[in-house]
Parts: structure tokens; C-alpha cells; sequence
């Protein structure tokens, strides 16, 4: 077992999800486990997440440094590098040196290298059973990734894709209840204007989202937002 040899090693990593609960949002858990992974992977010097948000823009959530900051800002200008390969095609991306992948990636391997990072190690992210973004880990130093530094950043890989799971459960939920609220306002304003009951406000509601092409919480929307002027232009 890799770990056999470093008792300190494993015992820091496990107590690390501790921590993790105590994080008030994904942001902060997506730090925690990225500082996690630069303390126990023996070659990851610096560590980022990237995210694939709205239509396929990357963004940068999470990292442990500011060179890291300028990596993914390279790779998301000219879509290029490991850790765009691992979002889009790989489950693992590994580059021991990226003075070997200069001509794959001119833009990302020159300015890695200039920022004295010679390798990565990246793990595609999902969430909700699509690609969600990658993890990735840096090393200042070629061929500076092994065995274990694949076995821990698979693991930290895991952590974050349920944090994001999470994240995204728990905004679906948060919409949920908003939209549950704004058409039980939509329904009220419908009984009180035409003396209808719960179920009847709730059917007119369903007929104009049908006869209209708009979605049933739009239509509430609107209708709230109407009962508002008229609330505001009257005084």
C-alpha cells in the first residue's frame, strides 16, 4: 500500500475532511482541499480547480497561488493545456514536463515554464452526471509526479466533485422553494381577484403557461411583478 510508509501522511489526510465541514460555502471547501493536496501529494507545489460555467466559459474558483491564477487564465483565453484536455477529454491528465508539449500547447507550456512549472496532474470534475471542470495539481519540479501523487489526487478529486454536487443540489433546492413561493403569491392574487379557490387559481395559472409557451414560475413572476406596480402606482 503506497501509504505504508508514511503514517503521518494518511492520518493528515483523513483527519482532513473534518475541516471540510466546518466550510461555510463550495468556494471555501474547494480551498481547503486544494491547500490539503499541496500539503500531502509529495510533488504538487500549487493547485487549482477550474470550472466550466454557463456556456462553456471557464472560470477559476479556487487556487493556491497566483501563478496558478495566470495558468488558468492562459489556458481559458486560448483553450488550451491539461487541465482544459481533462475538463473536455481525459479522466486524468498527467505531463511530467511541458518542455515536451510545447507544440501541443505553445501559449500554456511557454508560460508555465516561465513561471518555473514543469509539470501538472489533472482530474476531470463531474457533477450531477456531466462534466463539471478539473482539478489540478502543478510541480515545479519535472517528473515530479508518482504513484501516490495519483492515488491522493484522485481522492482530493472526489471531495471536491461532491462538494460541487452538493453545491448544485442545494441551489436547485434554494430555486425550488423560490419558485414554490412566488406561484403560491401568483395563486393568491389570482383568488382574491376573481374569488376562485387554491386548485382553480393554480389550473389558470397552468392554462396561461400552456397557452402562452412560458414557463409555470414565469408566468407567477409576472404576475407578481404586475400586482406590484399596480401596488406602487396606486401609492
Amino acid at each position: 500500500m503506497v501509504f505504508a510508509e508514511d503514517g503521518a501522511r494518511l492520518r493528515e489526510f483523513l483527519t482532513t475532511g473534518r475541516r471540510f465541514a466546518s466550510a461555510e460555502d463550495v468556494d471555501e471547501v474547494l480551498q481547503l482541499i486544494l491547500t490539503a493536496a499541496v500539503d500531502t501529494s509529495p510533488g504538487t507545489d500549487l493547485a487549482g480547480v477550474l470550472l466550466l460555467e454557463g456556456r462553456g466559459r471557464i472560470v477559476s474558483p479556487a487556487t493556491t497561488d497566483e501563478v496558478v491564477n495566470e495558468l488558468d487564465q492562459v489556458q481559458a483565453e486560448h483553450n488550451e493545456g491539461p487541465c482544459v484536455e481533462s475538463i473536455y477529454d481525459d479522466e486524468m491528465v498527467l505531463v511530467q514536463d511541458f518542455s515536451e508539449r510545447l507544440d501541443d500547447w505553445p501559449h500554456f507550456a511557454k508560460r508555465a515554464l516561465d513561471l518555473d512549472v514543469h509539470g501538472s496532474l489533472s482530474f476531470q470534475l463531474y457533477s450531477e452526471g456531466s462534466r463539471a471542470g478539473s482539478l489540478n495539481l502543478f510541480s515545479r519540479r519535472p517528473h515530479a509526479f508518482g504513484e501516490e501523487d495519483r492515488i491522493l489526487g484522485a481522492l482530493f478529486a472526489n471531495q471536491a466533485g461532491l462538494a460541487l454536487r452538493g453545491a448544485q443540489r442545494a441551489a436547485q433546492l434554494d430555486r425550488a422553494v423560490a419558485s414554490r413561493d412566488v406561484i403560491g403569491t401568483a395563486k393568491g392574487i389570482l383568488m382574491e381577484r376573481f374569488g376562485v379557490d387554491d386548485d382553480e387559481a393554480f389550473q389558470r395559472l397552468v392554462r396561461s403557461s400552456q397557452e402562452t409557451n412560458i414557463k409555470l414560475v414565469d408566468v407567477a413572476r409576472w404576475l407578481v411583478g404586475e400586482q406590484s406596480g399596480k401596488r406602487t402606482a396606486n401609492g
